[in-house]
């Protein structure tokens, strides 16, 4: 694959997790609670785009631009901590967590600015 169009790939994967987070997050404070197949589903599916980022950033990186990698890098960094905050909240019921919903949306937070950062400097380049 071409940068580009790892690029576009990862980004499009990147701005999914973000609806996905949302999504959960929504849920989350709407009922307090979440299931534990929900929340592992979510986590493994951003675990997965972690490791596609992993995978593809040797060669895909080099060929950034250093604010372009670091958006990138923050990004995937947000959604390390957002997965990881998924691993926690099993304490009084093994069918249901209660996520800490603050640093969920913290990591959201994070990741809405680097992807914001990013979509910028794809419209500036194709300009």
């Amino acid at each position: 694959m071409s940068r580009s169009t790892i690029e576009r790939y990862l980004l499009k994967k990147m701005v999914a997790a973000q609806a996905d987070v949302s999504s959960y997050l929504s849920l989350r404070r709407a009922k307090g609670y979440m299931s534990v197949t929900e929340s592992e589903k979510l986590r493994d599916s951003l675990f997965e785009v972690c490791h596609e980022y992993r995978e593809q950033a040797p060669t895909f990186t080099a060929s950034l631009a250093a604010h372009q990698a670091a958006s990138f890098e923050r990004g995937i960094a947000a959604l390390s901590a957002a997965a990881i905050s998924l691993m926690t909240g099993r304490h009084d019921c093994p069918h249901y967590i209660a996520i800490d919903a603050d640093k969920l949306e913290s990591c959201l937070h994070q990741l809405s600015d680097s992807l914001n950062e990013l979509h910028t400097v794809q419209l500036a380049i194709d300009a």
